[in-house]
């Protein structure tokens, strides 16, 4: 139980270093053209909330938030986007809609013999319904917190129009399926080694109490 734990964390820790990279990375680099997309750090969020059970649907998103969270916090100009209730709080959510509607659309098209619409579209469209919630979301968070709340349609209109938006939602849609297969495949490798660990400390249990058990026969014979 505490190696599965320790490995988790291990693994988040490694998750949570790879977001912020690509985060850097992307920002970086499209800095240089005038946009602002996550089209790397976000498609990894989205496939590490869903690839697994609800119960780490909050995980990427989250992962992401403070991510951007310390991005803003290094550089002064974007120290107001620091705030968790505008860089963290929002992006928790970003996974818990795109895992259930993975998990719905994985249960609607389970019966279909086509593996790209069996395995591949569903997390796709996971991916499009993550950015949209993240790009909602955050648009929200930061137009509450300086005062324009009733600014938040019009801003949301803007974000629709312009040019990375679609971007963003073209790369989750072909990133996302990507990375969750990838993230699943690691998940195969790992589950058959927790097995083989629980197997072996049944077994050594098992033994232990035989042979505690014929001790104490012993014990009573003579």
């Amino acid at each position: 139980m505490k190696k599965d734990k320790a490995h988790f964390i291990a693994f988040v820790g490694v998750m949570a270093a790879l977001i912020f990279v690509l985060f850097i990375l992307e920002s970086t680099l499209l800095a240089g053209v005038g946009v602002t997309a996550c089209i790397l750090s976000l498609p990894v969020s989205i496939a590490l909330s869903i690839y697994d059970d609800w119960h780490k649907s909050f995980l990427g998103g989250t992962l992401l938030g403070f991510a951007s969270c310390l991005f803003c916090l290094i550089l002064p100009s974007f120290v107001f986007y620091a705030n968790p209730l505008i860089s963290v709080l929002p992006r928790m959510f970003i996974g818990v809609t795109a895992y259930w509607t993975y998990f719905g659309l994985s249960r609607l098209f389970g019966k279909c013999k086509n593996k790209f619409i069996k395995e591949k579209l569903p997390a796709a469209i996971a991916g499009v319904v993550g950015s949209v919630t993240n790009t909602v979301l955050y648009i929200s968070a930061v137009n509450i917190w300086t005062g324009n709340a009733l600014g938040i349609f019009s801003q949301l209109f803007e974000v629709a129009i312009a040019i990375y938006f679609p971007i963003e939602l073209a790369a989750c849609f072909i990133l996302v399926p990507i990375y969750v297969m990838v993230l699943q495949k690691i998940g195969k490798k790992i589950a058959p080694k927790k097995a083989a660990n629980s197997t072996a400390q049944n077994d050594f249990v098992a033994e232990a109490t035989l042979n505690s058990a014929h001790s104490a026969d012993s014990e009573g014979v003579k």
